[in-house]
């Protein structure tokens, strides 16, 4: 009977790593499907505006009200 407790155990163990590595694929999966409908987002606006000018940058950080954080090295990515 023994074991048989210990066979079980070690299955266990063995399924919660494979679900474990499950659940890690999955996450990195969502993050590159994501990623990849940000690059179809972003590739539609660039051929919806086609050769407009963009806004620059100085009025951007401003409108976003970045313009006191971007000042301060900290807050910089």
């Amino acid at each position: 009977m023994r074991s048989t407790t210990l066979r079980t155990e070690s299955e266990t163990a063995r399924l919660q790593k494979q679900i474990a590595k499950g659940k890690a694929v999955l996450r990195e999966l969502r993050e590159t499907l994501e990623d990849l409908e940000d690059r179809i987002e972003l590739a539609r606006a660039k051929k919806r505006n086609g050769n407009k000018p963009g806004i620059p940058w100085e009025q951007a950080k401003k409108e976003l009200g970045l313009d006191d954080l971007w000042d301060k090295p900290e807050a910089r990515p």
